[in-house]
């Protein structure tokens, strides 16, 4: 029986699962930034005497480190049993063999042939899946792709 309960911790799962993603692409963004400091810093090391963007990398690192304290920590609900560990590592190697997206009933049926094990519900298993592997992603509606570089 679907309820309001229910729909309130999909509602949460959504939002962590978003809040996630948003973080991801505030860390590969920082990163950019911080490379191309880096590597100004390189090219006017000898031109420019002062401050030089290494110490405003660090600056901005001890930023960052204040910004993660204060976020709220991960929640790991339950025990996690080897079948479930058995079925995600199928799934990530089923990923990284394909090259491009794959729908998420096919996986289903590759995942649950390799391991002889039932996935009940493929949506929920792949969320939680994409929330321990930073390199799993959900490109669109049923479709999932293995990225390597992030």
């Amino acid at each position: 029986m679907f309820n309001e309960r229910m729909a309130l911790k999909i509602r949460l799962d959504q939002l962590a699962d978003a809040e996630v993603r948003v973080m991801q692409e505030f860390k590969k963004e920082r990163e950019a930034i911080f490379a191309r400091l880096q590597e100004l810093d390189e090219t006017e090391e000898n031109h420019t005497p002062g401050i030089t963007a290494a110490a405003d990398i660090t600056a901005a690192a001890d930023i960052t480190a204040v910004a993660t304290v204060g976020a709220p920590p991960k929640v790991r609900r339950g025990r996690r049993s080897e079948g479930l560990t058995e079925l995600r590592d199928t799934t990530i190697r089923i990923l990284k063999k394909q090259n491009t997206p794959i729908r998420g009933i096919e996986l289903q049926r590759y995942v649950e042939e390799q391991s002889g094990k039932k996935i009940a519900n493929m949506t929920t298993f792949m969320n939680s899946l994409e929330r321990e592997n930073a390199h799993v992603r959900k490109l669109g509606r049923g479709l999932y792709i293995y990225e390597y570089d992030l």
